[in-house]
């Protein structure tokens, strides 16, 4: 049973990674996106979560933030991710690592698992799909 909301905010994964990148920095980022491309194991529901949170930033970062951004993550980019930073071109070249995230998560892997029997699955699906296109800039 689901106990989180459609938004990919509305989880408490969601608040704790925003509070580790605050902490540990934007690596972490990072490392959410690329373990869903480990061939190795099948994403569990945390990671996944965490990866949707950091394609969420990436989004953010690049202009295309979701309507309900949380305030957390929108004071994180403004003061972590400026414009014509460092920080902000290395994020911004995790665009299609996250896009293929996206696909893993919404194809195989424990989330997907739990949405697929609940009534708003279709709902959870299209945010995905949203997401992965304001991440493509496809919008």
């Amino acid at each position: 049973m689901l106990t989180a909301g459609l938004s990919n905010f509305d989880n408490e994964s969601a608040t704790n990674f925003i509070a580790d990148i605050d902490m540990n920095g934007y690596g972490m980022i990072e490392i959410a996106i690329t373990r869903m491309n480990d061939e190795d194991d099948r994403p569990g529901l945390a990671e996944c979560e965490e990866a949707l949170i950091a394609a969420e930033l990436i989004a953010a970062a690049n202009g295309h933030p979701a309507h309900d951004i949380s305030e957390d993550a929108r004071e994180w980019i403004l003061l972590h991710l400026p414009a014509g930073s460092v920080e902000l071109a290395e994020i911004l070249q995790l665009v299609n690592i996250a896009a293929d995230a996206i696909d893993t998560i919404v194809t195989d892997s424990e989330l997907r698992d739990l949405w697929e029997g609940n009534p708003d699955f279709d709902e959870w699906f299209n945010l995905q799909v949203d997401l992965q296109k304001r991440l493509l800039g496809e919008e």
